[in-house]
């Protein structure tokens, strides 16, 4: 049995998702993880900020590398939960906020931001960019990962299981054109590449085997133009 949760739905979905999310063997979430270990973002020394932070799953490595604060923003409050149980860096904060609506920055700008597999559950990514930008240093480096928009037009898309129901979320596919355009817009130098379930990543990840030779990560590298006036 299956059921669609409305975009209007999703943050209600995760809250439901969240006590067994870091427990579901979920491939997407371990490509993106390989990638980001394969080619991570530089954090050493710089203010990090993850918008879509989940259970916080990025924040002990970001950490590790040597960044000096990490901020984990999400709209779920069950997911930060989650998140703030599994991370007692003193380093570490939490904000709950709806990417929809991302308000000020709450204290002095980033010099690195991090969006990985959030982007499929945002109809329009323009006005989330343009938030963003404010909360980054001019200069400041934005990685972003996401599921290829092949794979979501192909039908994939990030579901979970609860009492014995498949939920599906709703999910956009955003062309890296349109991704990299969007950016643009709001200040950012931004360049995409593609990470195909073959060679490594699929060794890494067996379980991809079934879009083996196909996109499955999209990933864009963005700087925010050091021109930008930082206000």
């Amino acid at each position: 049995m299956s059921a669609s949760i409305d975009v209007l739905d999703t943050l209600a979905a995760y809250d439901r998702w969240a006590t067994h999310y870091d427990h579901d063997a979920n491939p997407l979430v371990a490509a993106t993880g390989w990638v980001l270990a394969h080619l991570p973002l530089a954090v050493d020394g710089a203010r990090v900020v993850e918008l879509g932070c989940g259970t916080g799953r990025h924040a002990a490595p970001v950490l590790a590398a040597g960044a000096t604060a990490y901020l984990g923003v999400d709209g779920s409050p069950g997911m930060l939960a989650q998140a703030q149980a599994r991370v007692a860096d003193p380093r570490a904060a939490w904000l709950t906020a709806d990417l929809a609506a991302l308000p000020p920055c709450p204290g002095p700008r980033f010099d690195r931001a991090l969006i990985v597999l959030v982007l499929e559950h945002v109809e329009a990514p323009a006005p989330l960019f343009a938030a963003l930008a404010d909360w980054l240093a001019p200069g400041a480096t934005l990685r972003i990962l996401e599921l290829h928009p092949e794979r979501i037009a192909a039908g994939t898309a990030a579901h979970f299981v609860d009492d014995g129901v498949e939920h599906r979320f709703a999910s956009f596919a955003h062309e890296p054109a349109a991704l990299t355009a969007a950016l643009t817009d709001a200040g950012f130098i931004a360049a995409a590449r593609t990470w195909h379930a073959d060679g490594e990543l699929l060794a890494a990840v067996p379980r991809l085997a079934k879009h083996a030779g196909r996109p499955i990560v999209l990933d864009l590298t963005a700087t925010r133009d050091a021109i930008c006036k930082a206000g």
